[in-house]
């Protein structure tokens, strides 16, 4: 309750300046099919889907974050062929922290799960950055089968070079690689870990502009139990937001 009342008095204060936004229904549903890029050719080509943001924040040694990574988003991403509709982000960082360290004058980074989850996380950040989305996620996806560094493994498993993420790892500090991703995540106001925000806009940009439903959106969004929903039922939420974003039904979804 405490922690509602905090939200809700911060809230009350950014409402003083909130600008009202207009919201439209869209009658009309469009059934379309994700698509591959092919050759360019003389003839038309078939309309892009557009691709609905997926922002997955999440810590290295979490195992709630290891069970969906494997067992939702990854077979979710794969049987309704969606990577042509979903773009994918990934945060590795979840409920650490940064502090300045008053005897070096030096930012540091804290992790839920200690230091060896901080610098799990620093690795996985550096994944993200040299790699693909695509190649970056099954990377990830290995590397979450154990609670240590698999990258070894992992990458000779898959073909993939790496040595672009070595060199990020063991050039840069790991606060430094981390605080992109902090900024992104501690700006959220996360209730659990992993937490999925579809189209990755932070608590304050999207307040309702009736006060009365104020409560009812954090809720409904960063409550641990509305959370777990999208953990566990990611599919069907994934079907939802993209028809509410795109007025487009998948056909995959029901």
């Amino acid at each position: 309750m405490n922690k509602i009342c905090g939200v809700l008095c911060a809230l009350g204060l950014l409402l003083i300046s909130a600008v009202p936004g207009g919201g439209q229904s869209m009658e009309n549903t469009t059934e379309v099919t994700p698509t591959t890029s092919t050759p360019a050719s003389t003839s038309t080509a078939a309309p892009v889907p557009p691709k609905l943001l997926v922002a997955i924040h999440y810590e290295a040694l979490c195992p709630d974050s290891m069970y969906f990574i494997r067992r939702r988003l990854h077979d979710a991403l794969l049987d309704n062929n969606w990577w042509p509709v979903t773009d994918l982000k990934l945060y590795p960082f979840g409920k650490a922290g940064f502090y300045n360290d008053t005897s070096t004058g030096e930012m540091q980074v804290f992790c839920q799960h200690g230091e060896e989850e901080c610098e799990l996380n620093a690795l996985h950040a550096c994944i993200i950055e040299t790699q693909d989305i695509q190649n970056a996620f099954r990377l990830i996806y290995c590397m979450l089968r154990s609670y240590g560094n698999q990258l070894d493994k992992c990458s000779n498993h898959l073909g993939l070079d790496v040595s672009k993420a070595r060199q990020c790892k063991d050039s840069r500090k790991t606060p430094e690689i981390l605080a992109p991703y902090g900024r992104e995540t501690l700006k959220l106001g996360l209730s659990f870990v992993p937490s999925i925000v579809f189209e990755n806009v932070s608590i304050f940009e999207r307040i309702p502009p009736d006060p009365l439903l104020i409560l009812e959106f954090i809720i409904q969004n960063f409550d641990p139990y509305a959370q777990s929903s999208i953990r566990y039922n990611f599919e069907s939420h994934f079907c939802k937001e993209y028809l509410k974003k795109f007025n487009i039904k998948l056909p995959t979804c029901t």
